[in-house]
């Protein structure tokens, strides 16, 4: 029998404070007042395809498709501005420090994905938070690594904490060098990026031939939605909003991907896509939900549908630049 549990959402576990909406101001766990963000940024085409046709699936939250493609995005959106100065608050990260201990676990479960990458592999991690994966790589298998990240605090707590030396700024603005790496990550980074076109574009300049790329991102999927609307007709409960209107001080997901328009992105930008299951996001994984996701895995492998919380995509760098593009319809 599926089991049907209450999740938390990892994500924003640890994270406390109140928060307000609208045109009011924001009370940060740090206890300061900052403004809430401006919605100025209007999409007029889609980021993956070019389309202008779009769908409203959240009037509150803000949040599109576009009826060619199914990519899911917010528009209008804060400035990145906005973005990393909500990021970069001493704050944000207090709850990641607190639950180092799980932490570590999870970060232990996503490297024994990656083990097949080999020693002494030279890795880049994109939107590295503080460092802790790139420090366990480095540790356990004896990676080359380093990293970029958005947030001044992060930077420095990667330093302080990991040996870590990270590059600040937004990736696609700097000097990394060219087909140098083996392995590029980005762990749940590419829904915050204003353009997951140019990052995917540039994590293939990054990688070597044949180099890898694995990206875990929140799970999009219907069938997700499908089984949260389950859970709460079953509790005789409302259904959450599938779609959170965005906050400062909190994640900020710009984009919304379902694991088709994930791997066709990955498709017509030069990547072969390896695997496709479920990513383990518990910021402090038990035997339950270890379980759990390995319940789901089994039901994607044998049915194609994701019920979990995020998903986890390894594609690689395809060598002939004219590799032709093949589109996955469901």
């Amino acid at each position: 029998m599926l089991e049907l549990p209450t999740e938390q959402c990892p994500i924003n576990s640890g994270l406390s404070g109140n928060f307000m909406f609208g045109a009011r101001p924001v009370l940060s766990s740090s206890g300061s007042v900052t403004p809430s963000f401006t919605f100025d940024e209007a999409i007029a085409a889609c980021d993956l395809c070019g389309g202008r046709d779009f769908a409203t699936l959240s009037s509150a939250a803000n949040v599109r498709e576009c009826m060619r493609c199914g990519y899911r995005f917010v528009s209008p959106r804060p400035s990145q501005a906005q973005i990393a100065a909500s990021y970069s608050d001493a704050s944000f990260y207090s709850g990641w420090i607190d639950d180092d201990a799980g932490r570590q676990r999870m970060w232990s479960g996503r490297l024994d994905l990656l083990k097949g990458i080999g020693e002494g592999a030279r890795v880049i991690d994109i939107g590295a938070g503080i460092g802790t994966f790139l420090a366990m790589g480095r540790d356990r298998y004896g990676w080359h690594v380093t990293g970029t990240e958005i947030s001044s605090s992060a930077v420095q707590l990667a330093r302080d904490r990991h040996g870590v030396d990270l590059v600040l700024g937004e990736t696609e603005s700097l000097e990394l060098p060219e087909h140098a790496f083996d392995l590029v990550t980005l762990w749940h980074v590419l829904e915050h990026v204003p353009s997951p076109s140019r990052t995917l574009s540039l994590c293939r300049r990054l990688l070597r031939k044949e180099g890898l790329l694995a990206i875990a991102v929140p799970n999009s999927d219907d069938a997700r939605g499908w089984l949260i609307r389950t859970k709460a007709n079953l509790r005789g409960k409302p259904a959450p909003e599938r779609y959170e209107p965005l906050r400062p001080h909190s994640e900020v997901h710009l984009s919304h991907f379902t694991s088709r328009v994930l791997v066709n992105a990955l498709r017509q930008r030069g990547f072969r896509v390896e695997r496709v299951t479920l990513d383990n996001q518990y910021a402090n994984p038990t035997t339950r939900t270890n379980s759990l996701v390995r319940s789901y895995r089994l039901i994607r492998n044998l049915t194609g549908l994701n019920f979990g919380q995020a998903t986890f995509v390894l594609a690689r760098s395809m060598i002939d630049e004219q590799s032709p593009v093949t589109v996955v319809n469901a």
